[in-house]
């Protein structure tokens, strides 16, 4: 590709490494340089959210009972994509997201999908053996994979299919032995339920939440129904869950799988194989870390070609939380979110419908958020284009503009 002028370098990594090359964010990267600016997106310091998840679990309307659905709580991430000044954070939680691809209908519990939301935020440019470990135990991946207890009464292959096949080495890089062998030795993780202990209302059980800093479900580790003993995975001896979690995180497979799944996500669709090996190498040699990974990516002449650049389908929250931006909408949303509200005050009705409408609008674009097609997640780029996908698309104007229409000589604002 002809060489780039440093505004359009810049405008390419907030493309990919944030929510679009707005205005708004052009105004505070482009004063840094490139190397300023890559600086800022990769090496971020987590900034405090705007407002509480459970805020929008409380309502408006006096005495009526909280609602603690996930769905109500998600949000909360809907404004920390529309407001956040680290932006890599919100896009690479997505890509975990679906990653760990969990859907709220069938995990069947607001609060687990609530503590799914928190761990997907998480550090997710960590290193990848922290976001696994983390991921692995979370409670909502666990119902996602019908998982309650895994005892030495009922080792669980299903969990351990999906952990080789979706979250590490991907299919066909494994033997039914090493399902059945992992299945063993991850016994003796199990996750309980309080939260309908903590009230008699969902008011009271997420004030008790609230009021004592304690999740509503949590993971346990019960050595009680472990299976003891040595156990081989992929040609290796393992005993617990940690050195499972151990070799698959640090297996040349996975750094080649997360890699290519990276660089679509970031980059395009079916990467090359020496595409991979540059980077799948740099993953090895930085113990898994995914900011170093990403760092290596910008670094790479494809990324910067014909092939990447101005080529790549947005996804559906992307898309939609792109054009808001470009409103400039940061500024109005910090004025309308109270700074010394508390997690039990509700968050006010006009703004919960806009975020409302945003989450609708990515929703009818193709990607409802905690809600995937499957535990595989969604199909990524040419998966996004459909008769009805675009036209919907088309009709995406603006959550936060407001437009007047008249109507028998009546003018009104929509």
């Amino acid at each position: 590709m002809a060489s780039l002028s440093e505004r359009e370098r810049i405008s390419h990594l907030l493309r990919r490494f944030g929510f679009g090359a707005t205005q708004p964010d052009l105004d505070v990267y482009l004063p840094l340089g490139y190397e300023g600016a890559l600086s800022k997106l990769l090496d971020w310091k987590d900034e405090p959210d705007l407002g509480y998840p459970t805020q929008f679990a409380f309502h408006w309307e006096k005495g009526k009972d909280a609602e603690p659905g996930g769905y109500r709580m998600r949000l909360h991430w809907i404004l920390q994509m529309l407001v956040t000044q680290t932006p890599l954070r919100e896009k690479l939680a997505l890509f975990w997201h679906d990653h760990f691809a969990c859907s709220e209908e069938d995990v069947g519990h607001g609060i687990a999908m609530l503590e799914y939301m928190k761990d997907l935020r998480t550090d997710p440019a960590g290193k990848f053996e922290d976001i696994l470990t983390r991921m692995s135990k979370n409670v909502a991946v666990m119902r996602q994979l019908n998982v309650e207890m895994l005892s030495r009464a009922t080792p669980n292959e299903n969990f351990a299919r999906e952990l080789l096949e979706l979250y590490t080495l991907g299919e066909g890089n494994y033997t039914e032995a090493d399902i059945k062998e992992i299945a063993r030795a991850l016994t003796g993780w199990a996750h309980h339920d309080v939260f309908w202990r903590l009230g008699k209302t969902h008011t009271e059980r997420l004030n008790h939440m609230i009021r004592h800093d304690t999740p509503g479900l949590f993971f346990i580790h019960a050595p009680a129904v472990h299976i003891e003993g040595k156990k081989t995975v992929l040609g290796r001896s393992v005993e617990s869950p940690e050195d499972v979690l151990d070799l698959l995180a640090h297996h040349p497979q996975t750094a080649r799988y997360i890699c290519t799944k990276l660089w679509e996500f970031f980059a395009y669709m079916k990467p090359d194989k020496p595409v991979i090996d540059r980077l799948s190498k740099a993953f090895v040699a930085k113990d898994g870390d995914i900011r170093e990974v990403l760092r290596e990516m910008t670094r790479m002449p494809e990324f910067w070609s014909e092939k990447c650049i101005l080529r790549q389908v947005k996804n559906p929250t992307e898309y939609v939380i792109g054009i808001c931006r470009a409103q400039n909408v940061r500024e109005r949303l910090l004025k309308e979110v109270k700074s010394d509200a508390k997690a039990n005050d509700h968050m006010p009705q006009k703004l919960f419908e806009q975020l409302g409408a945003a989450m609708y609008w990515i929703s009818e674009t193709g990607q409802n958020i905690f809600f995937p097609p499957s535990v595989a997640g969604w199909d990524w780029g040419q998966g996004w284009v459909s008769t009805y996908y675009l036209m919907r698309r088309k009709q995406v104007t603006g959550i936060f503009t407001y437009y007047p229409e008249t109507k028998d000589g009546k003018t009104e604002w929509y």
